[in-house]
């Protein structure tokens, strides 16, 4: 199996929002006149030489409002792709990470969940499924290699950190026989105070592609 991941068959894929400069330029320009200290007291980001640094799960982003790019530490090949560089300025501008901290949903508890998270926009557990249903361990080592912390949950079960103090679990149940493999989400039930449905939609999307990646 290839271990590159085709961003082109996600559900989500179009060609008008795959790249960070698609993102909308008005997230750009907030960040670019937020106030630098309010941003990183909220989000634990750090200011340095005319960016911000991130942690990424176990990696870092560097945010350059001026230049409206962001880098991943150790990566200068990898491009940002749209749903991580939407995210990333989202998580910047809107949350505060100190009141992230709750216990856990599934993304269809949050108030209108049930109705957005289908059809285009289903949540990413086919990908997971097909790469993980029938190897716990891939999955676990995919995990550690995010920085991951393996929970109690499921036949296996991971705490991901893709940002300061938001934790997404993804909960395997192996395939057998009689049944198929299933993925299941859970977030910081207080993200919804937050963030808008899509935004959580594109979260998870991330996370599921880098998980996909780390195998």
């Amino acid at each position: 199996m290839s271990r590159e991941y085709d961003i082109t068959l996600d559900p989500e894929a179009n060609v008008l929002y795959q790249k960070c400069r698609d993102v909308d330029p008005v997230l750009w320009q907030r960040l670019a006149t937020a106030d630098l200290h309010e941003v990183c007291r909220r989000t634990d980001a750090r200011w340095q030489e005319h960016a911000y640094l991130l942690p990424f799960f176990n990696r870092e982003l560097v945010i350059q409002p001026q230049t409206q790019t962001i880098l991943i530490s150790g990566r200068p090949d990898l491009e940002a792709e749209f749903q991580l560089c939407l995210t990333t300025l989202l998580y910047l501008l809107q949350i505060d990470a100190a009141r992230l901290p709750s216990r856990q949903v599934s993304p269809k508890e949050y108030k209108g969940g049930v109705t957005f998270f289908q059809g285009p926009h289903a949540l990413p557990t086919a990908r997971l499924e097909e790469r993980f249903g029938a190897d716990r361990q891939l999955f676990l080592t995919a995990g550690r290699r995010l920085g991951g912390a393996e929970i109690a949950q499921g036949d296996a079960g991971l705490a991901l950190t893709p940002f300061p103090q938001l934790t997404v679990e993804v909960i395997l149940w192996l395939g057998d026989e009689e049944f198929p493999p299933q993925v299941v989400f859970t977030l910081p039930a207080a993200l919804e105070r937050f963030w808008a449905l899509d935004g959580i939609w594109a979260l998870l999307n991330v996370v599921s592609r880098e998980l996909w990646r780390a195998a």
